[in-house]
């Protein structure tokens, strides 16, 4: 077995692998991402074997052709003896290539899974190996999130009542990302307030926004009558579809109901413009935020697990 940077036939070729329990994206969407140039030859590796086909593939993904940001595919065939150990090697080896090209490693993973994948057990020895390969490659922070779905046969939630929606300058959504952090039930803000500031957080929180291939002019502050802001309604998008993106309420705010307004000014503002799908995600540890996403009509479509660095 050898471990080698794919050509571009080698990659497309490598589209799909005989897993016990798949925990990636559809193959059709790994197809799509390679023809867009998202999942990229010189960002993947393949472990290849005596007779030269592929058992084990780590191919990272990118919004452009520029710098990738996620692992995207990462496989391993159900034949091969210790697979977990080449789960491992396999991102060692993508982690020297990418660093040999300038890109900070190791970068997120995401499994996908079914909703109910701990009442199968193809699938909970496969987040256990994943779970053990990654943190033995540098991927030891593990989060669960639920990945919600509206679609355009579903109704509408009713328009906003109480709040008023209107566009904001970026100082602005500066001050309200960093006074929503507080007391967040979001996983990965409460992380990274325990190495930098809320401040900090808002500006890499914008950036963050300002990449997304969502508009910057789609961004809202919601104010209730008297014009005190009570929270940010950030819609968004992704590669493939519209997205709910960013949502909070102000601490101060919380509590009245406020959060199923702004999340269905967030799904009109994309359904009026003709999105058919529009996708989100919330941490399974953050129980209200999905009552919400069930109240507006979204269902729940799969469970993903994130593995992160430290």
């Amino acid at each position: 077995m050898r471990i080698a940077e794919p050509s571009d036939a080698q990659l497309a070729a490598a589209v799909e692998l005989n897993v016990p329990a798949y925990t990636g994206p559809p193959a059709s969407e790994v197809a799509a991402e390679i023809e867009a140039g998202r999942i990229r030859p010189e960002w993947s590796v393949l472990a290849i074997d005596e007779s030269g086909a592929v058992i084990g593939r780590a191919m990272w993904w990118g919004r452009d052709a520029v710098v990738p940001i996620a692992l995207e595919v990462w496989d391993v065939d159900v034949q091969v003896p210790d697979r977990g150990r080449l789960a491992t090697a396999l991102l060692e080896a993508g982690h020297e290539v990418l660093s040999s090209r300038g890109v900070a490693a190791p970068l997120p993973h995401t499994m996908r899974l079914p909703n109910a994948w701990r009442d199968e057990t193809t699938f909970v020895a496969e987040v256990d190996l994943k779970t053990h390969a990654a943190a033995a490659a540098g991927l030891a922070r593990v989060n669960e999130r639920l990945q919600f779905q509206w679609d355009a046969d579903r109704p509408l939630p009713p328009a906003p009542g109480s709040l008023v929606f209107a566009p904001a300058s970026v100082d602005t959504f500066l001050r309200l990302f960093a006074a929503a952090a507080e007391g967040s039930l979001d996983v990965m803000t409460r992380r990274e307030l325990d190495s930098v500031s809320p401040d900090e957080l808002a500006r890499a929180e914008v950036d963050y926004y300002r990449a997304c291939p969502g508009d910057r002019s789609w961004w809202h502050t919601a104010a209730a009558a008297d014009g005190t802001v009570v929270g940010i309604a950030i819609p968004s998008a992704t590669p493939t579809n519209r997205n709910v993106g960013y949502l909070a309420v102000l601490p101060e705010h919380r509590g009245r109901g406020y959060v199923d307004e702004i999340l269905a000014f967030v799904t009109r503002f994309h359904a009026e413009q003709g999105a058919s799908r529009i996708t989100a995600t919330t941490d399974a540890v953050n129980a209200p935020m999905a009552a919400a996403f069930r109240r507006a009509g979204y269902r729940c479509t799969e469970t993903r697990i994130d593995l992160e660095a430290p």
